[in-house]
This record gives structure tokens, C-alpha cells and sequence, in this order.
């Protein structure tokens, strides 16, 4: 059976994905922040009319994402899908960023966890299995664990950008934590009980956490070597609407709580390091990789006119 292959130009190369994800980004914060400070409710996250920012809003992230995903299945640049394991200081920064982010998400979820037994009668506490099941107890528990060993995973991936021994390939099994971490997040939040057609803030969270699964499912392939034909495209795809997600999401928060204004994001949805850094991580993983990654003809990918294998 023949594949039929889409037609692809070296001109669309890492300068004008970072172009595009730079110009799309510079467009959504300043709209999102405007809409926070002028059409949503303290601690609610609803918002109080259906003005115009609503719409374009929602125009602006659906246009910006689908462009970001779309645009690397045209691109004739993109490498194999093999690490790229060099001395590299952006890279190994970004990775401690998001290694420090994750571990302040554990932190969190570790307090929230204790408040929760703290708070819970001798009655309650018979009815553990009740309670780890209806209040999204144990997919908290789940994220702290694996978020803590995604964190380590992290840190030996940064320490291979330092000049130091990839190690962290040797860890197939740790190379996994990142996208469950990512996995019982998305559990947790779908749990979450408000409205989902109306609050903003947890539609943009469940679709930068659901192209944050698929990032790391590739990322995890890649980082094994357990890897297949154009995962690392895959992982451009994936990898760049995420990015620009978690870092709208991360800087409009920011700029809120830094304002005074932290009141204005919705109860459980306070500004969190992780999103920021994983946002810079991503964004850095695919240019270092793009830029010094290996041809894509080592990845074995059909060709133009090549029969692919059923």
C-alpha cells in the first residue's frame, strides 16, 4: 500500500517556527490579560459578559494552536528521532526550571493532601477508600508521586546538557514519569466542579495538558532511543502548542498575582512556576533539536513517491 506523502520546503525551518510561535504568543497575552482584568469574576473564573474579548479569545487560541500544530507537518527540517546529547546551557537551565516547577507542584499537592487529613473526622477516616476515590484524593496522590520522580528524571536530563554522561537514557521506566505526571494532572482537573463551556481558564489547562500528554509521549520515546519513524516530528507538532499554552497560561497568571490581582483567576487555578517552565523547556527541547539534530534521513522515513510499509 502507498502512502501519499505531503509536499514539503526547506523554507519552513526552525527560525520561522520560533517567528510564528513569537508572534502568535505576543498576540494572545496582552488580549488574555485584558480579559482577565475586565470580564471575569474574583475566584469564580466565569465570566460576567459575553463581550467581544470572549469570541476573539477563543478565535485567537484555536488559529494560533491549530497553526503551531499544523505548520511542522509541512516543514522539510525537521531531524531524526534521536537525542541530541551536547553541552548545551539553555537547554540544561530550562530543564532545572522545570525541575524546580514540578517540584513545586509535589510541594503543593503534598500540602493540600495534609490539609485534607488534617481536616478529617475519625468517621471520614473509615471511609478512606470512599474519599480517595470522590474527591480526586488519589489522582493527587498519583501526581506528587510521579511529579516528584519526573523532577529527578529532569535533573539527570539538565546534568546531560551540563557535559555530564546521558544517564538519564539508561532510565526508560523514569523517562515515562513526565507524561503520567501530566496524565493524573488531567484526571485531577476534569474532576474539577465548575462549568467547563464557561470558564476560560480550565478549557486553555485541559488542552495545553492534553498536547502536553502527546509531547511527552514522543519525548519519552525519544529520551529511551525506543524510537519510531517521524516521532520527533511528532513531538514538534505536539510540543509547540503546548508551549505556547502553558506559557499564556503561565505569564497571564503571573502578571495577575504580581498585580494584586491573584483574586482574579479562579479558585484552584493560582499561578504554579511549572507551567513557565515547561513552557521554556519545550520550546528550547525542539530548537536545540532542530538545530543540531541529526538529518531526518537517519530516522528511515519513507520519501517522496516510497512505499511505506503496511
Amino acid at each position: 500500500m502507498q502512502k501519499k506523502s505531503i509536499p514539503k520546503t526547506e523554507k519552513i525551518n526552525g527560525l520561522v517556527l520560533l517567528l510564528v510561535f513569537g508572534a502568535v504568543l505576543v498576540a494572545a497575552v496582552p488580549l488574555r490579560t485584558v480579559q482577565l482584568f475586565t470580564n471575569v469574576e474574583e475566584h469564580t473564573g466565569f465570566f460576567i459578559h459575553e463581550n467581544w474579548t470572549v469570541g476573539v479569545m477563543y478565535a485567537v487560541l484555536a488559529v494560533a494552536a491549530a497553526a503551531l500544530f499544523l505548520l511542522p507537518m509541512f516543514s522539510a527540517r525537521i531531524p531524526a528521532s534521536r537525542p541530541v546529547v551536547r553541552k548545551n546551557l539553555p537547554m540544561a537551565v530550562t530543564s532545572f526550571l522545570f525541575a524546580a516547577g514540578l517540584a513545586y507542584d509535589v510541594l503543593l499537592c503534598i500540602l493540600k493532601i495534609s490539609r485534607l487529613f488534617a481536616a478529617m473526622t475519625f468517621a471520614e477516616a473509615q471511609g478512606l477508600y470512599t474519599l480517595l476515590f470522590s474527591n480526586g484524593l488519589l489522582a493527587m496522590l498519583l501526581q506528587a508521586v510521579c511529579g516528584a520522580a519526573a523532577c529527578v528524571f529532569m535533573v539527570l536530563f539538565a546534568f546531560a546538557y551540563l557535559g555530564r554522561a546521558p544517564v538519564y537514557a539508561q532510565h526508560k521506566l523514569l523517562a515515562l514519569t513526565p507524561l503520567l505526571w501530566t496524565l493524573f494532572r488531567m484526571v485531577l482537573r476534569f474532576m474539577t466542579k465548575i462549568s467547563f463551556t464557561v470558564v476560560s481558564e480550565l478549557l486553555i489547562e485541559l488542552a495545553m495538558l492534553a498536547f502536553m500528554m502527546l509531547f511527552f509521549m514522543s519525548f519519552a520515546r525519544i529520551c529511551a532511543q525506543i524510537t519510531q519513524k517521524g516521532e520527533m516530528r511528532n513531538a514538534v507538532r505536539c510540543g509547540l502548542p503546548a508551549a505556547f499554552l502553558a506559557l499564556l497560561i503561565g505569564i497571564t497568571r503571573w502578571i495577575c498575582t504580581i498585580s494584586g490581582h491573584s483574586a482574579l483567576l479562579a479558585d484552584g487555578f493560582a499561578f504554579s512556576p511549572v507551567e513557565l517552565g515547561f513552557g521554556l523547556f519545550a520550546i528550547v527541547y525542539i530548537f536545540v533539536h532542530m538545530r543540531y539534530g541529526r538529518p531526518a534521513s537517519e530516522d528511515d522515513l519513507p520519501t517522496e513517491g516510497e512505499s511505506a510499509e503496511p
